[in-house]
């Protein structure tokens, strides 16, 4: 392929501009010849439409080889698809990035080549990947582990940073803290604006949103790791790896309590474009009360985070981020019993 390296080939970086990509696949065998077929076809489609393409890059289930069929999914199912084809593409140049119609000239491009399935893509500027590998931020950094190079011109790379010093973690952390609890935030607020206009299911995809960003804050903060989806089942289990107890959020103990929360998640699909979804005031009434809860804790959680690693740059000991029940004798604050009917 036009660009490529020799697979053995190993440059020093020592200025921002002759480097080697090392980590990502340079092969497709992984995947049925159809499908290595429809990836190859859209690499010179980008090129020729953008002069400043430096990398393209398959990533997520299809570079993986754990992508679903629409035979893998059941018939009757309310959420799930099958995997589209996800694509990163790196330019040169920022401005080529904010060519917004652009990309979106090169996608409709892309998904009229009449493939089995959509690509998806995703624009970023050499400067900002390097930026994200750097702070190891992880969906960034999973995208070059498991990723197969498609194209590249040869001329940069992308590596991930082994560990950050508790100076860069501390910026990191505060970052992540400052954009998406402020989102859970806001999207808190949207939430009560819809109850109060009785736009129930409205009111639930804004609450939803709420504790998915929450979630995300938590993620970020504690592992610099974000969950590629949206569904809270996941992301829940994802967190209660670092911070048992969590499940106490949305409890589960009874099946009414586990449709109850199935529903909730669905809420992110369903609240949109299911035209049957429902859901009733005294459910969201409860639900907002345990996102209330969760908004209160990741509040307090992360603030002990950001403080930990404050103490670390100063060079002090006794901390403790490994959960936080040692630290709060009672975290959770009591709540009403769940409506019925």
């Amino acid at each position: 392929m036009k660009g490529s390296l020799p697979q053995n080939q190993r440059i020093l970086c020592l200025f921002d501009c002759v480097v080697y990509i090392s980590f990502m696949k340079k092969s497709l065998e992984h995947l049925p010849q159809e499908k290595q077929a429809e990836l190859k076809c859209i690499v010179p489609i980008i090129c020729k439409m953008c002069d400043d393409v430096e990398m393209i890059v398959l990533f997520g289930s299809h570079a993986r080889g754990d992508y679903r069929e629409d035979s893998d999914l059941t018939p009757d199912r309310k959420s799930g698809a099958p995997s589209d084809y996800d694509i990163l593409v790196v330019c040169r140049h920022k401005s080529s990035v904010a060519h917004h119609l652009l990309w979106h000239s090169i996608s409709q491009q892309c998904n009229g080549l009449d493939s089995s399935i959509p690509f998806r893509i995703i624009v970023h500027d050499i400067k900002f990947m390097k930026k994200r590998l750097k702070e190891i931020h992880y969906f960034f950094s999973d995208i070059v582990k498991e990723g197969c190079l498609l194209y590249t011109s040869g001329k940069y790379e992308l590596t991930p940073a082994k560990e950050l010093t508790p100076e860069q973690q501390l910026i990191v952390v505060e970052e992540h803290f400052e954009h998406w609890f402020v989102e859970s935030k806001e999207f808190f607020l949207q939430y009560k604006a819809a109850f109060d206009r009785q736009s129930y299911k409205i009111a639930s995809f804004e609450l939803h949103q709420s504790a998915e960003c929450a979630y995300k804050t938590l993620l970020l903060v504690y592992k610099n790791y974000s969950s590629h989806d949206h569904f809270l089942v996941s992301m829940g289990r994802k967190i209660r790896e670092f911070l048992p107890g969590m499940e106490e959020i949305f409890p589960c103990e009874t099946e009414a309590d586990k449709e109850l929360f199935k529903l909730f998640d669905y809420a992110y699909i369903g609240a949109r474009y299911d035209p049957d979804f429902e859901i009733s005031k005294n459910d969201l009434e409860y639900l907002s009360g345990r996102v209330k809860l969760l908004l209160e804790l990741t509040e307090k959680l992360c603030g002990e985070r950001i403080k930990s690693l404050k103490k670390d740059c100063r060079g002090k000991s006794g901390h403790s981020t490994s959960g936080f029940r040692s630290s709060h004798t009672d975290p959770y604050r009591p709540l009403p019993e769940r409506p019925h009917g």
